[in-house]
């Protein structure tokens, strides 16, 4: 196998660039920004767009809005922002036009760590460990819960079952919550060494999630797992190890439609695109199943990555796909072709 990584374009930025999201149909991509004045206590940022063509950048418009955690495309021209003020920004990004803010909903007094959008729901977390379940077309509020004792890092609706929620959070737990019963008892749970920063479904297994976990001493877990959500102990275990960042440590991580290939932001060790074998739920050895290849080693804390993929290539010989990738303390933004041959399958 041999993985080739041709950059396109490359960005500096006044705050530190943390979220980084393509549009559903590739032609633009917005990146957010925050900063925190560690005197007054401020917390500014920024959303920035690039307009997107064959191998080509432009950057086109940029907004100022308070800090943004996580971004979420609610359709190709509206996309969420969730904010450092407890609010939820929904930015209008037509092609080739202006960013406007439309709609900005309060939803917290504390900072929003992730949001998500399915259909017409939207949800979203603070760092008080609260998640929200919003009805997008009214804005309203209809659950919430306290769904972590510590920061809520991430949540996502699972792509595979539309009732569905994922979550989790610094208490050392990952949940499976289930719309149609509210969030008063989940209906998957697994303790992990420590914080869960990110969580996913497995494309075509719509009974796997993965997750990565962080380590007590402000380091990232190295290894990313699966877990089979049917078989609920409601405890620990090891999942099933898919891949070993190699000392840099997960925080983002995205997977291909087929789940052939995983995208990461690996933190201290830059981005990674890794060829996932067949057979998830079968291994054939308890190790990794996987190595990745490394971008951008020397991204100073790899936070936001995306991919707009060839969907023609994710299953054969040679995968195509545009990378865009966002590091924090350098305010880095980059662009890059990716080309993965697998001259074994």
């Amino acid at each position: 196998m041999a993985t080739a990584f041709i950059e396109v374009a490359s960005y500096t930025f006044r705050f530190h660039t943390d979220s980084i999201e393509f549009s559903p149909c590739g032609k633009q991509v917005l990146v957010g920004s925050y900063e925190l004045d560690e005197v007054t206590g401020k917390r500014s940022g920024q959303l920035v767009k690039f307009d997107i063509g064959r191998n080509h950048v432009k950057k086109t418009h940029e907004i100022v809005v308070p800090g943004v955690l996580d971004l979420c495309w609610m359709r190709s021209d509206l996309c969420l922002a969730a904010t450092s003020s407890g609010e939820l920004y929904a930015i209008s990004s037509p092609l080739s036009q202006s960013l406007k803010i439309q709609d900005i909903a309060s939803v917290s007094p504390k900072v929003l760590l992730s949001v998500d959008f399915h259909s017409t729901r939207t949800v979203t977390a603070d760092e008080t460990g609260n998640m929200y379940l919003i009805d997008s077309p009214k804005g309203l509020v209809i659950n919430t819960c306290k769904a972590h004792e510590f920061e809520s890092w991430c949540v996502r609706f699972s792509k595979a079952e539309d009732n569905l929620v994922l979550s989790g959070g610094d208490d050392c737990m990952c949940y499976v919550w289930d719309q149609r019963i509210g969030f008063t008892k989940c209906v998957f749970s697994r303790r992990h060494e420590m914080g869960v920063c990110s969580v996913s479904n497995v494309p075509t297994y719509r009974h796997l999630i993965s997750t990565v976990v962080q380590k007590s001493n402000s380091s990232f877990d190295e290894k990313l797992r699966i877990w089979d959500i049917r078989s609920d102990g409601g405890g620990g275990g090891n999942g099933i190890v898919v891949c070993h960042s190699e000392g840099g440590g997960v925080w983002r991580h995205k997977w291909s439609p087929c789940a052939r290939r995983l995208l990461m932001a690996c933190m201290h060790a830059g981005f990674a695109v890794v060829r996932v074998p067949a057979g998830l739920t079968n291994p054939a050895s308890d190790g990794p199943l996987a190595k990745p290849t490394f971008y951008r080693s020397s991204a100073k804390l790899a936070y936001g990555v995306d991919w707009c993929i060839n969907a023609r290539s994710d299953e054969q010989q040679c995968f195509e796909a545009f990378l865009a990738t966002c590091s924090f303390y350098d305010n880095c933004v980059t662009f890059a072709a990716c080309t993965d041959w697998d001259f074994l399958s």
